[in-house]
């Protein structure tokens, strides 16, 4: 995040966002020959291995508080996954935004997907940190 002092908050926020990124690229929804490549020959079946994200920790942790904020304020739980490209696909598919692409997308754009001002974004995402910094007990 170029446009802000990098913080506690930002450094877990962007853990958040890879982290909820991390079960698209898990070999749920890909083909047998995609498995077979990606395991050089071999097909594991069951419970073994960690494919998909990790259950614990501070990821975990914001993305209950972020789904708290949904359910007190959803606007502002958008605005957040949408600024840190946090399963934005969900955002998008929910509120009917149509070719969105989150690469190179700034504040503007971001805003202008959901049909708010640049300033009205400005101010929800920072309600939506302080929620979460908030709960989480961060930069105490």
């Amino acid at each position: 995040m170029a446009r802000r002092k990098a913080d506690t908050l930002d450094a877990a926020l962007d853990l958040w966002a890879r982290w909820s990124c991390a079960d698209q690229t898990a070999s749920a929804g890909r083909s047998m020959l995609a498995k077979l490549i990606d395991n050089k020959g071999e097909l594991f079946f069951g419970g073994g291995g960690s494919s998909g994200p990790q259950t614990g920790g501070i990821e975990c942790a914001i993305e209950a508080a972020v789904l708290s904020l949904f359910a007190a304020d959803p606007l502002n739980a958008d605005v957040l996954r949408l600024e840190y490209n946090a399963a934005w696909w969900l955002v998008a598919g929910r509120r009917g935004i149509e070719h969105y692409d989150p690469r190179g997308a700034d504040q503007y754009n971001k805003a202008h997907a959901l049909g708010i001002s640049l300033r009205t974004y400005e101010r929800r995402l920072s309600a939506a940190r302080a929620v979460i910094e908030s709960k989480l007990r961060l930069n105490k």
